[in-house]
């Protein structure tokens, strides 16, 4: 996990340093959501909080940098001796922003990132593996809602998925 800390750091710092000329601007958010989550066909809840960046440039595209951390409540796992606590992951966002008004727009993206998951009795140290999904969100100048759908890969053939709805609130960047 040493090993990994730093490139989880690089990735959420990306869009946060990623400058180019033609700069529109950086929507910079807090988020907090729901999500049903599912590990080994067993279902369960979480609850999710992000913290994250994106650059969105002139033509629309925008690329950015997020950290995700999850409260997990999976019952039909612990029936069966295991335990889900928490799950943490950095995910790099990559897609369009589609604007209806002055006022809103419409982001949608894809996302790739590496999670870890948090078990108990621990599995030798934690279940981490590469994220992958598809989101959409609508913004306002100040808040944003959306959906979106994830899977991790993670070791020993487990694998997580989560369908989360989460708001959040954009604050002001230096950027714009």
């Amino acid at each position: 996990m040493s090993k990994i800390l730093p490139l989880l750091v690089t990735l959420c710092s990306f869009s946060v340093f990623a400058q180019e000329t033609n700069n529109l601007s950086q929507d910079v958010y807090v988020a907090v959501g729901y999500s049903s989550h599912e590990v080994l066909d067993d279902s369960g809840n979480a609850f999710d909080g992000y913290f994250g960046a994106r650059n969105v440039y002139r033509n629309s595209l925008f690329v950015g940098g997020e950290l995700e951390g999850k409260v997990i409540d999976n019952s039909s796992l612990k029936k069966n001796g295991l335990d889900e606590e928490y799950s943490y992951s950095a995910n790099i966002p990559v897609g369009k922003r589609f604007k209806l008004s002055d006022s809103f727009a419409i982001d949608a993206y894809g996302l790739i990132g590496y999670s870890v998951l948090k078990t108990k009795p621990t599995i030798e140290h934690s279940l981490h593996g590469v994220k992958y999904g598809v989101g959409i969100d609508l913004n306002t100048s100040d808040w944003l809602i959306g959906i979106r759908y994830s899977r991790v890969n993670l070791d020993y053939d487990f694998d997580q998925e989560d369908i989360s709805l989460l708001i959040g609130y954009k604050f002001k960047s230096l950027l714009n």
